[in-house]
């Protein structure tokens, strides 16, 4: 045990820090935080991700995305040559 413990602090310490230059943030539109107190927007906008330049600190792109009541996608990656981004939608329920 003393070994792979061993074994994991190394590791870690040989392993180098990414640098992002882009951010992928899920944006869930269907409530605003007012005085402190959440609010349901009526007539909500679809949620959406977007895609944010680290560096300008500006949107670069957004598209609409699929949501449930749990909320917006939570899980998002980019591709290391940032071509891709995957996102996960949020569960929906079982019609059924």
């Amino acid at each position: 045990m003393r070994k792979l413990f061993l074994a994991t602090i190394i590791s870690s310490a040989c392993v180098t820090p990414a640098y992002a230059q882009l951010a992928v943030s899920a944006n869930d539109n269907k409530v605003v935080n007012e005085n402190g107190k959440n609010v349901v927007v009526a007539n909500a906008a679809p949620d959406t991700v977007s895609i944010i330049d680290l560096k300008s600190l500006k949107i670069v792109g957004e598209v609409q995305a699929p949501t449930s009541v749990v909320g917006p996608p939570l899980s998002v990656a980019l591709t290391p040559d940032e071509s891709y981004a995957l996102v996960t939608s949020a569960q929906k329920k079982d019609p059924n």
